[in-house]
């Protein structure tokens, strides 16, 4: 842990377990033959995109048959690198695994007949010196995540721009705010609050 040089498929194992219990019971509704789609946000796109890429060190038939039926992985406001630059790596080494592993790139999906979308929002900056509590929790999570702040770095609040994306070929969609509403989108439309530190279900 304190090394950041934890290994994906150790830590991950119950994001796995998860996503492979989720799709045995797709496989048992709709067949064996079902065309897959899988849609993660934030941690959950990068997650998705270790398992697609066989990280998970699982050797299921569910596993299989997903690496075969998945046509198609998007990427919700998720962080897919994690620089040098940065004052910290929150994932203690499992993003710069996943990035390092050529069989989780999305020319390796592409060629599998995978399409990579990763979808990623610029409506937020983040400000230290703000009287505006989404500008001030915006500067403490993109400040550690790419190791600076400055007029350029933008984000969801909480995932700045610059990481929300995987390189082509995979394609990029960035947002910069709703286009119904004129509303910033941000990476999740809820304030947690201190009762949420001792019940997660509380309302925030």
């Amino acid at each position: 842990f304190l090394e950041s040089t934890l290994p994906v498929y150790k830590t991950l194992d119950w994001y796995f377990e998860a996503m492979e219990d989720a799709l045995s019971d797709i496989f048992a509704k709709e067949g064996g033959d079902v065309n897959l789609c899988v849609i993660g946000h934030s941690i959950g796109g990068w997650v998705a995109r270790a398992y697609l890429g066989g990280l998970s060190g699982s050797s299921t038939s569910v596993c299989r048959l997903a690496q075969r039926q998945c046509s198609s992985l998007i990427t919700l406001g998720t962080p897919h690198a994690s620089p040098e630059g940065a004052l910290v790596d929150q994932t203690r080494g499992l993003l710069r695994e996943v990035e390092a592993s050529s069989a989780c790139s999305p020319a390796a999906f592409i060629d599998r007949g995978i399409d990579v979308t990763c979808v990623g929002s610029a409506s937020l900056r983040g400000k230290i010196v703000t009287s505006d509590i989404e500008e001030f929790v915006a500067a403490t999570s993109y400040l550690p995540l790419l190791g600076r702040l400055d007029d350029s770095v933008k984000g969801d609040g909480i995932v700045p721009t610059e990481l929300a994306f995987m390189d082509a070929p995979a394609r990029r969609i960035e947002i910069d705010g709703c286009n119904l509403t004129g509303n910033p989108v941000r990476h999740a439309h809820v304030f947690p609050t201190p009762w949420n530190l001792i019940d997660g279900s509380a309302p925030s």
